[in-house]
């Protein structure tokens, strides 16, 4: 998050929370059309976003806030009264686009972030195996 102004944060976890919204209600409509298709083809939006959104940005706050408003849009789709939802039924599409979802998300916050090196071969930097006998 070094170099990163406030308001660009800002405006980086806005827009990353308002992709996660539009992807989450993507899926929530779309995820039981023509049954197993619908489906893949909505885990691998939700999974093609978070490594987006994950490649994009060195930092994880972008992830964890694309994160907050697809798996918000999921579960208000889903229905959290008793009354149950027509948009996310709990039948086997319904439980497995959450249930994927899930796993996508988890798995795209918890992935390890692997920082380059930098290497000092080439810069005239003497390295201890060639080091000169006397």
């Amino acid at each position: 998050m070094r170099g990163h102004s406030a308001l660009r944060r800002v405006l980086l976890s806005a827009a990353a929370l308002g992709l996660g919204a539009v992807v989450g209600t993507f899926a929530g409509l779309y995820h039981s059309a023509v049954f197993p298709w619908g489906l893949s083809v909505v885990l691998v939006l939700v999974l093609l976003a978070v490594l987006g959104i994950g490649t994009l940005n060195t930092a994880r706050y972008p992830v964890v806030w694309m994160s907050v408003g697809l798996m918000g849009s999921l579960v208000l789709l889903a229905g959290v009264d008793g009354n149950g939802s027509v948009l996310i039924l709990a039948d086997t599409p319904g439980w497995a686009l959450l249930g994927g979802a899930t796993l996508i998300v988890v798995g795209g916050i918890a992935w390890p972030r692997f920082h380059p090196r930098h290497t000092g071969y080439d810069r005239g930097i003497a390295s201890p195996e060639r080091i000169s006998q006397p």
